[in-house]
Order: C-alpha cells, then sequence, then structure tokens
C-alpha cells in the first residue's frame, strides 16, 4: 500500500479541486484504512479480494462493496468518501508497481523493510516538494462512527505518529521508490482518483473496482 504522506498528498490535491465539502473528514477518512495495528488487517481494511480476470488469477480492491456497505454515506459524508478514495489510490498504487517496477514475488520480508524505509526517506520530498502541512483533525465521537464494524481503527494513536512524518529527514537513498518513480505514479494516477471523485460527487455511475486489478 502507499506511504501515508502519498494519500495525504493525494487527498491534498482533490481537496484543492473543490467539492469536499468537510474537508477535515475528508482528511482523516483518506488515511484511516492504515491505521491498523498490523498488516494482517490489511486485506480486510482494504477490502481486497481475488477474482478471476482473462482467465488469470488478479487481486482487486473492492471499493464499490465499501461504498454499498455504507450506503449513502459515501456521497454524503466526507470521512466515508476519503475512505473510498484511499481504496482507489491504493489500488492505483499496487498497478504502478505490480506492472510498471516490481513483481509480487519480488515482495519479501526483506524487501518490505527496505520499501519502507523508502517511505520514511522520501517524506521529506514529499514534504518540501509540495509544501503539505500537518493539518489533521481527530474527529469527534469517532468511537461512535459506523466505519469501525470493519475494525476497530486505531486512529488516534495513528495520528499522532503521522505527525512525524512531516519533519523526518532521515539520512540515506531509496532503493525502490525513488523520487522519478513517486512522481510517475503520481502522473498515472491523479486522473484516475479525479475521475473517480468526480462521479461520486456527480452521482454518475460509478468507477468499476476490477478496472484497477493487478
Amino acid at each position: 500500500m502507499a506511504q501515508r504522506t502519498i494519500h495525504y498528498l493525494i487527498g491534498e490535491e482533490l481537496i484543492a479541486d473543490g467539492g469536499v465539502r468537510d474537508i477535515d473528514r475528508f482528511r482523516v477518512g483518506n488515511l484511516l484504512p492504515d491505521a491498523i495495528e498490523d498488516l494482517v488487517y490489511r486485506d480486510l481494511t482494504h477490502y481486497q479480494y481475488e477474482t478471476e480476470l482473462g482467465g488469470r488469477s488478479v487481486r482487486f480492491s473492492d471499493f464499490e462493496r465499501f461504498r454499498r456497505d455504507f450506503a449513502p454515506l459515501v456521497e454524503t459524508d466526507a470521512l466515508y468518501l476519503g475512505y473510498y478514495m484511499h481504496l482507489v489510490e491504493d489500488a492505483c498504487y499496487r498497478v504502478f508497481w505490480h506492472r510498471a517496477r516490481f513483481a509480487p514475488r519480488d515482495m519479501t520480508r526483506e524487501n518490505v523493510a527496505v520499501l519502507h524505509n523508502d517511505y520514511h526517506l522520501l517524506n521529506y520530498y514529499i514534504v518540501s516538494r509540495y509544501g503539505i502541512r500537518d493539518e489533521l483533525v481527530m474527529p469527534a465521537d469517532f468511537e461512535a462512527e459506523p466505519v469501525r464494524r470493519i475494525y476497530p481503527f486505531l486512529l488516534r494513536e495513528f495520528l499522532e505518529e503521522m505527525r512525524g512524518d512531516f519533519s523526518e529527514r532521515p539520512q540515506g537513498e531509496t532503493r525502490f521508490l525513488t523520487e522519478a518513480l513517486l512522481e510517475r505514479y503520481l502522473a498515472d494516477s491523479m486522473d484516475v482518483c479525479r475521475d473517480a471523485l468526480r462521479r461520486i460527487l456527480s452521482g454518475a455511475e460509478p468507477l468499476d473496482p476490477r478496472a484497477l486489478s493487478w
């Protein structure tokens, strides 16, 4: 899955386009699926499934199922809209990563650790290049949110930990996700994300999740 500052950056770009009504709730929703205790829960919070497509087994993030599960909140509540967009952003990231750069068989535990270190190394680049700031606000009465039916998200702890991303400056060089690849991912994904958001806001036919399978 994409690093949290990438999600935050994409969210800020979508907010800047206009149409998002409650910016604070959207920002949090756009990070929420990653507010988990362990990666073992990732498939659960990211609605990831396997299916047959074109005679082969593929994975996809079923953001359309999330939209149905929480109807009509995705259309009416920015936190749920942000969650939906996180799933779209991660699907774009998976497609980009698996098709353009890295084969699934290469994602060993060691390489995942290297990739996560790349995320830390890129935080300063993202913050300085795009001028993003920590503007995260913990929602009131989060414990009562229907989305917690999926998982008891550790949101407060997650947001506190993320605040360090805006100021850290670790030393070293990235190995897998370079600055150039990050820019390619953003170029490849922003139009898809904008289209997915436009469809929801306008009441048009939602994006088919299988169009972003990997």
